[in-house]
């Protein structure tokens, strides 16, 4: 996150900062002094700093740690004002030591605000010492949901503040991925405040094992998912250059079906996956001789029939793919025409599955305006006038208007060398 935040961020920020102030005076006020054992507090702020020293960034922005586990052992074994000094120990180190401050700040105040709460929750509906109760466990799955809720919410919000995109679609991103950390996690924080009630001190550390290992199997799926992102990369950016003409093409496509997905209110889970395979929709041209790809003048019919193919073979090349299976369709019809003129298989109108429809503008705007062998390239503003004036004959209406809504999106000023980073989001580190 920048210093120079948005007048909404800050505002925002400064509500939350109220908010956390409200906590701990609640928290302070509470406090029994004579129950707290400061050699358990310095174990659990050793325990939290070790866990929190390895973050797991997360697709659309933020990360994960292991430390959910100690803060979610700390609610069950400490009064609240005690949980919330655990839980932004790190992030007070960093305030000082980082030049960063808006950021630490932030995650001061949003820390304070959902472990405050959550250890309240539990003390309140679970005030007995912590045993194996069906009320302790009753209490404990509460407070670690609105611990959940709480802090999901809250950097949602800065990082669509930040990035000046929707909360709902940063929400639904990283939920999934929030999600297997709170549900790997939070048995752990149980596990970890038994150990140390049973065995003590030495029984944590040997517990830091399983641990590290949770933390790796996270980083470890997490890798190959980019791995995997990678790989889809390093591919339409081979197809791309089998044609000069057409660097980057791929990518820009993704760029603008993603958008095309998201004005249509896809799901997210499905807007990721078409923009994948808009990553990869020419991917077919690998079986396309290069004369007839890199021919300076229009293509006979011929040729051009040799170069409809593509996306048969493309459709052909991913359904060996299990990930991609279900993205064939969408390669094979994306030159269907809505009036059923189109290739291979002249459907039309709705016959043509939505995602070959919103890959069928993408493609085709890009196209327009990009400098090919035989033409120059078409202003943006002529792009967009040629599109409405096929709309209903070569292209679906309701696809053409949802693309004239994301016009001020498009950047249509700016260069377009290289947009295969903005498939991931921006990566902000709050957690």
């Amino acid at each position: 996150m920048e210093e120079k935040l948005p007048q909404k961020a800050i505002i925002y920020i400064a509500i939350l900062a109220l908010s956390a102030l409200a906590v701990i005076i609640y928290a302070a006020y509470i406090m029994e002094w004579p129950r707290v054992y400061w050699f358990s507090v310095l174990v659990f702020l050793i325990l939290i700093i070790v866990s929190e020293s390895f973050p797991v960034p997360l697709p659309r922005g933020g990360k994960v740690t292991v430390s959910f586990a100690t803060i979610a052992a700390s609610i069950l074994l400490f009064q609240p004002l005690i949980v919330i000094l655990i839980s932004i120990s790190v992030e007070l180190f960093l305030l000082l030591k980082n030049t960063n401050r808006i950021k630490h700040l932030f995650n001061i105040f949003q820390f304070i605000v959902c472990t405050g709460l959550a250890s309240i929750a539990y003390n309140l509906y679970a005030p007995t010492e912590p045993d194996l109760t069906f009320a302790n466990f009753s209490a404990f799955i509460f407070s670690m949901m609105l611990l959940f809720i709480l802090n999901h919410t809250f950097v949602t919000l800065i990082l669509a503040f930040t990035q000046e995109e929707k909360p709902y679609t940063i929400w639904l991103t990283n939920i999934k991925w929030c999600t297997l950390q709170f549900l790997s996690m939070a048995p752990l924080g149980v596990l970890i405040a038994f150990i140390y009630i049973n065995i003590g001190f030495w029984g944590l550390v040997l517990f830091l094992l399983p641990l590290i290992i949770a933390r790796h199997s996270f980083q470890s799926y997490m890798d190959m998912r980019q791995t995997f992102l990678d790989t889809i990369k390093s591919l339409s950016l081979a197809i791309d250059a089998k044609d000069p003409y057409t660097k980057g093409h791929s990518s820009r496509v993704a760029d603008y079906a993603t958008l095309l997905a998201r004005e249509m209110k896809w799901p997210e889970d499905k807007i990721e996956f078409l923009s994948y395979v808009a990553l990869i929709h020419d991917v077919g041209k690998v079986a396309v001789p290069e004369n007839i790809l890199k021919k300076d003048s229009l293509l006979t019919n011929e040729e051009f029939d040799i170069m409809k193919k593509h996306s048969q073979a493309g459709a052909e090349v991913i359904k060996g793919v299990r990930f991609f299976a279900a993205g064939s369709g969408i390669i094979k019809h994306h030159h269907e025409r809505w009036d059923g003129s189109g290739y291979p298989d002249k459907l039309e109108g709705e016959n043509i599955t939505l995602g070959a429809r919103i890959l069928a503008v993408a493609d085709a705007y890009d196209a327009m305006t990009s400098d090919r062998q035989y033409r120059k390239a078409l202003a943006p503003l002529e792009a967009i006038k040629e599109l409405q004036d096929c709309s209903g004959t070569q292209f679906d209406p309701s696809v053409v208007k949802a693309f004239t809504r994301i016009i001020p999106k498009l950047n249509l000023e700016t260069s377009r060398e290289n947009h295969l980073d903005n498939l991931t989001g921006k990566a902000s580190r709050i957690t």
